[in-house]
């Protein structure tokens, strides 16, 4: 007889976690039924473990909204609940794992310098050069400023001239501190992750309502409520996941950058993008997107349920990187992502529904040691 542990995509169990699939495994041995209310996070797609390791040549009919599909697919940020659809193993699943202490981002050194710099706005404000130990303030009129280089090898290159942070130097400082992440962080946490409804927006015709009240599965009421869970990643899974950032100019709509102790905080506001594919310039290399493909074939072994008209629409992108002056390592990353995802759908017995729309901003954390 199969193993919940045949079936279960993961390499550790969340809390309870465990008790729960077992509860679940017995229920589907003995014929009965088990209702299980647990939060967002606890781990309950992963039910469909315990109904395959006990199914024993039965068929299994997981019934859910469509839009609720859709919801899930882009605020789980991995492909838990495509695997629930799909009752199929993901060979490489993400680790769900909390032992991993995420590294603190942030110096509590007063002294901050900024430059804030606009694409197509050739005014920006010169400031300190940045440094590796020391940062020396601008000097008066007629004096010269001058900023000790940051020692060792292993660093990126930062604008040695007072204020000589432009948009593309910002823009590249972050993109080459991401994907030198991807290669040489030694850890990866996702200290957290999580969605809220953007903008109120839930449009689903006569299933508005049912919708609204699908979401509090898949989200919270606001970012505080958004937990910290620490749990161990890889480092393919830094923003964008998937992919190296080809982060451009082009793409971005604002960048700024500050000096905080020993410290860079970068933070970088894409254009908005329609429907983006990973690694695309701007959004596309800032965060995890989701693409139509994930959606549509997470609801392919679905009989009879059809999607049509698929948008998912990134907005007002943002994110705030912390990166190590003395190195140029990335050591946290800050992800505010809002999307608009539109879709018609043909339901069996329900009917169809034209142009549904739900407004779904993801909220993540990531942090690396080296």
């Amino acid at each position: 007889m199969p193993d919940i542990s045949d079936y279960f995509p993961y390499q550790g169990y969340r809390k309870n976690q465990q008790e729960m699939l077992e509860a679940a495994a017995r229920a589907a041995a003995n014929n009965s039924v088990l209702l299980i209310d647990a939060p967002t996070g606890s781990g309950k797609s992963s039910v469909v473990s315990a109904l395959l390791a006990k199914a024993a040549g039965k068929k299994i009919i997981i019934a859910v909204a469509a839009l609720t599909i859709a919801i899930s697919v882009i605020t789980a940020n991995n492909l838990s609940s495509v695997m629930l659809i799909m009752a199929s193993r993901q060979g490489n699943a993400q680790v769900q794992s909390g032992n991993t202490v995420a590294q603190d981002n942030a110096s509590q050194n007063t002294n901050t310098n900024t430059n804030n710099v606009t694409p197509n706005n050739n005014n920006t404000t010169p400031t300190a050069a940045p440094s590796g130990n020391t940062a020396t303030t601008a000097a008066p009129s007629g004096n010269t400023a001058t900023t000790a280089a940051p020692s060792g090898d292993n660093k990126q290159d930062a604008p040695a001239a007072n204020g000589d942070w432009t948009t593309e130097k910002i823009v590249d400082y972050y993109k080459n501190a991401v994907n030198k992440a991807k290669s040489s962080a030694k850890t990866v946490t996702r200290v957290k992750d999580g969605a809220i409804n953007y903008n109120g927006i839930v449009e689903a015709g006569k299933l508005s309502g049912a919708a609204s009240t699908l979401m509090g599965m898949f989200m919270v009421g606001s970012e505080a409520e958004i937990e910290e869970k620490n749990e161990a990643f890889t480092n393919n899974d830094i923003p964008p996941a998937g992919t190296n950032s080809n982060l451009t100019v082009n793409g971005v709509k604002d960048a700024k950058i500050e000096e905080n102790g020993s410290n860079y905080i970068i933070t970088i506001v894409a254009k908005d993008a329609k429907s983006p594919k990973a690694g695309d310039d701007g959004v596309g290399s800032l965060v995890s997107v989701i693409e139509e493909q994930t959606i549509t074939g997470s609801i392919s072994a679905v009989p009879g349920l059809t999607l049509s008209n698929i948008n998912i629409d990134y907005e007002n992108v943002k994110v705030v990187a912390t990166v190590d002056k003395a190195t140029g390592n990335l050591i946290n990353i800050s992800v505010d992502a809002p999307c608009i995802l539109s879709l018609g759908a043909k339901i069996p017995i329900i009917g169809s529904i034209d142009n549904a729309k739900v407004g779904i901003e993801v909220i993540s954390e990531f942090a690396m040691t080296y």
